[in-house]
């Protein structure tokens, strides 16, 4: 009963948010927490940036992902101690909207973050990028990054009409969780596409602490 009121109540939502998306004036003013993505591919084992939504990849796509309120969760697991239910959740959330110039057009695009996480260690990023055109936002590209050390997302911006990426470096992690550096990577949009270009840096992080991606984009995993 839980799950169809919830799927009755995302349907409204979404119905509702993409004629408000389909009438505003810019991207600043599409509700991305109320909104669908598209997916494709395996949700786990990434260890590098991969974009997504080419047919060639062979990828099939999975069930969208419906955000209500920033989420998309189902509850994995729970336990109980001292006589207190701990519940445990799978699924999607908002990370962060950005936006700047990343097509180098001279128009701001939407820089959109979404945590996968699975209830346990595991997680990984999903970045979709965004331009605005005719009154509704235009799906660019969209891709995953690494899982935590392995790759996993550190930073993600506009910079000069390009998109930059900054990925945990896997060859200074300390431990599965953390790494004490992460790699530069830039893309310019050419041909329908982003296209990596320039060299790559590598940059030896200059904080005290080893760099954790929770701490870095604020991922809270507890319970919603």
């Amino acid at each position: 009963m839980e799950d169809a009121m919830r799927s009755l109540v995302s349907v409204i939502v979404f119905c509702v948010s993409f004629g408000l998306a389909a009438a505003q004036n810019g991207i600043r003013q599409v509700d991305f927490k109320n909104f669908s993505y598209p997916l494709s591919g395996p949700l786990l084992g990434h260890g590098e940036l991969k974009w997504l939504g080419n047919p060639k990849d062979g990828y099939s796509k999975r069930k969208a992902i419906h955000l209500v309120n920033g989420e998309d969760l189902t509850k994995s697991s729970s336990f109980f101690m001292d006589g207190r239910e701990y519940t445990q959740y799978a699924g999607f959330s908002l990370q962060s909207v950005e936006f700047a110039d990343v097509t180098g057009d001279g128009k701001e695009d939407a820089i959109v973050v979404l945590l996968y996480r699975t209830g346990g260690t595991q997680n990984t990023h999903y970045v979709y990028i965004y331009s605005f055109i005719e009154g509704k936002p235009n799906l660019l590209a969209y891709c995953h990054t690494g899982s935590r050390a392995y790759s996993g997302l550190y930073k993600v911006y506009g910079e000069r009409g390009r998109l930059v990426f900054e990925l945990l470096d896997p060859e200074k992690m300390l431990g599965d969780c953390c790494s004490s550096g992460f790699v530069r990577f830039r893309y310019r949009w050419h041909d329908g596409r982003f296209q990596e270009f320039g060299l790559t840096n590598t940059v030896r992080s200059m904080r005290k602490n080893h760099i954790n991606p929770h701490q870095i984009l604020d991922i809270n995993p507890g319970q919603p």
